[in-house]
């Protein structure tokens, strides 16, 4: 099923928007698609938060919006428990999530926190620093830069779903 532009467009503005209220670009990407196409239970969603901003806000990780867009792809076609043992299961997870991070190395040229911050904002900021998080604040690191950063994860992790027949 392809995804109408009116879906996309609520998945983007949607996930915008709550990582402009709200924060943790993880659980804000989830929660737009949970509000978008579902899926997403409560216990996934409250597990994600400590994805956010590079992993625990430490920036050097895998940025948080792309990681919630990884985890519900995981959702979708990631081993269950009892499928623990398959490894060719595993692959599939893999290959949809490659395709999430190109979409990431293509518009910000990498998938770090600190590398979409940079392309967004001219530098990493330390997030855990207060200054630097300030300084982050008041240049519209969540209402503006990390928030369309959001919204584009929550848009393509959409997409790549209904390319693969995922949705």
């Amino acid at each position: 099923m392809k995804p109408t532009k009116e879906v996309l467009d609520k998945a983007y503005q949607l996930a915008y928007e709550y990582e402009a209220t709200r924060g943790s670009c993880s659980q804000c990407v989830l929660a737009a698609l949970q509000d978008t196409i579902g899926g997403v239970d409560e216990k996934i969603f409250q597990a994600a938060q400590g994805l956010t901003g590079g992993t625990v806000s430490c920036g050097s990780g895998t940025c948080g919006a792309l990681a919630g867009g990884v985890v519900m792809i995981g959702i979708k076609v990631g081993r269950t428990r009892k499928e623990f043992d398959n490894l060719i299961k595993n692959r599939k997870v893999v290959e949809v999530g490659q395709k999430l991070a190109d979409r990431f190395l293509d518009t910000y040229k990498g998938i770090t926190c600190a590398e979409v911050q940079t392309a967004e904002m001219g530098r990493a900021f330390n997030l855990m620093n207060d200054k630097d998080h300030a300084e982050f604040t008041a240049l519209g690191g969540h209402s503006e830069k990390c928030a369309s950063v959001a919204g584009n994860a929550a848009k393509w992790t959409i997409e790549l779903l209904a390319e693969e027949g995922l949705l």
